[in-house]
């Protein structure tokens, strides 16, 4: 440290780089040696201020298993710090149930010894000294479904968009690893010091003046995803991409043609989940980052449009799909809406890509198969068995979006026919009844109830009666045939 202040005074620079066998390794900068300098301030009114909005912001027994892993820690000797997104939204006065708990010590055996105190099992992984705790079958008691326990612990990355190689370490160098200073605030949780903020990064003044910033210059080329999270974090809280953030996410972009699929997967779907993901992804658009993702993918007033209606359409319940237990849309409705242009050869190599799961997959390829459909959904005179023929191997969620994106009218009203009135239609007999008339189960069998169905769908049959009559004349067709 002195050394590197006899240089930044003896040569007026402010940024000086680290050199191990003529590579850089990293850089340190003037405000990284007055952070250094100069520890968080801890002022005993605002811990007991932060302990006041902890014990109002959780729910009872929570807070409990929360007081509890404060005391193990105490009797264990472990600094615990609840860190990240629950503390940024803590101050933001957002609520947030999602904590992460990190602990200056062993993770693993702070976690097992409170799983055993309350019941409860616990899964770990030894390599990063991670462990979670259950709470699966008492969810509605605690209103999560695991407590999360981190090792404090430092990252390197061997490579740009590499998966991290880790370390044990402390909390201000855990906090380091993170994306942005808004998420690097952390608070003490251990008994003597509950309620004590740690803030080494300026996350706090950041929140206040509604800033996303990266805490270093080379955070982007470490981790490409970063720059969708910059843009979902915007946002989501309504604030603004710092200025020399956004001049290195736009030098980072092309790092995100090298990230794994699945990863640009676990992002693109966060960012789904959002209640106006339209929002986020204009936003990327605007970075040009979603060009990087897939370069037909875009975000237009169309965008806008067809994401407010999904909304509304979801919610009004004439389709038979299932919105999220917080009432937004499936990610995966979002995402046929945001491909909903693409080819289906340029559909097939973003799904292989991106590892799209095996659920969302089947409707985007149903909806493709509606576009192809589209000339023959169009013609001016259909019989209903016609449209029913057409739509049958499709589902409500590939029509609803088919629906939504259509630009013919008379699509739509086919479309919304068959979804309320023609897919209910059945024969009243079933196979039973046609044992009953000497048949075996065959072939027949469905030949002839689907050809029931669609005498009923065009109203050429009403009743039971006509039904079993339609029957016999069948039979008595292929009998004399």
């Amino acid at each position: 440290v002195e050394r590197l202040q006899q240089i930044m005074t003896r040569f007026g620079v402010g940024q000086v780089p680290v050199v191990s066998e003529d590579e850089i390794v990293g850089i340190v900068t003037r405000t990284d040696l007055i952070k250094l300098w100069t520890a968080p301030p801890h002022r005993p009114s605002r811990r007991r201020e932060i302990a006041q909005q902890i014990d109002a912001a959780l729910p009872g027994p929570l807070l409990d298993l929360l007081k509890q892993a404060s005391e193990l820690a105490q009797e264990m000797g472990y600094p615990l710090y609840v860190v990240g997104g629950f503390v940024r939204d803590l101050l933001l006065g957002e609520p947030n149930l999602d904590m992460d708990l990190v602990v200056e010590g062993e993770a693993i055996r702070l976690a097992r010894r409170l799983g055993r105190r309350v019941g409860a099992r616990t899964r770990s992984h030894k390599r990063f000294g991670t462990a979670k705790i259950i709470l699966e079958e008492r969810e509605a008691e605690f209103g999560i479904p695991s407590l999360d326990f981190a090792t404090a612990r430092l990252e390197f990355y061997p490579y740009s968009a590499a998966l991290p190689e880790v370390e044990r370490s402390s909390i201000k160098a855990d906090l380091h690893r993170r994306d942005f200073t808004i998420n690097t605030l952390a608070v003490r949780l251990d008994s003597g010091y509950y309620g004590q903020l740690l803030d080494f990064y300026g996350g706090e003044q950041d929140l206040k003046d509604g800033l996303v910033r990266v805490l270093h210059s080379l955070s982007l080329f470490e981790d490409p995803t970063r720059i969708m999270r910059a843009a979902r974090f915007e946002q989501r809280l309504g604030f603004a991409i710092e200025s020399r953030t956004a001049e290195l996410i736009d030098n980072a972009l092309p790092m995100l043609a090298r990230v794994t699929g699945e990863r640009i997967r676990h992002e693109l779907y966060l960012i789904l989940h959002e209640r106006e993901p339209e929002r986020v992804l204009c936003r990327l658009d605007g970075l040009n980052a979603l060009a990087q993702i897939h370069a037909r993918l875009a975000c237009g007033e169309e965008t806008w449009e067809w994401f407010d209606q999904l909304r509304k359409t979801l919610a009004g319940g004439m389709w038979d799909v299932r919105a999220e237990e917080d009432g937004r849309p499936p990610p995966g409705l979002y995402l046929a809406l945001l491909c909903y242009h693409l080819s289906r050869v340029e559909l097939e190599a973003f799904a292989d890509h991106l590892k799209i799961f095996r659920s969302d997959l089947t409707v985007l390829r149903q909806i493709a198969d509606l576009r192809d459909a589209e000339t023959k959904l169009d013609q001016s005179a259909l019989s209903n068995r016609q449209i029913h023929a057409l739509l049958r191997y499709s589902s409500s969620a590939s029509r609803m979006i088919h629906w939504l994106c259509t630009g013919s009218e008379r699509v739509r009203a086919r479309l919304k026919l068959y979804e309320t009135e023609l897919r209910h239609v059945r024969p009243v007999v079933d196979g039973a009844y046609l044992k009953s008339l000497g048949l075996k189960p065959s072939p027949l069998f469905s030949r002839l109830l689907n050809a029931i169905r669609d005498a009923r769908l065009d109203g050429e049959i009403q009743t039971v009666e006509e039904e079993k009559a339609l029957i016999a004349d069948l039979l008595r067709e292929r009998d004399t045939a």
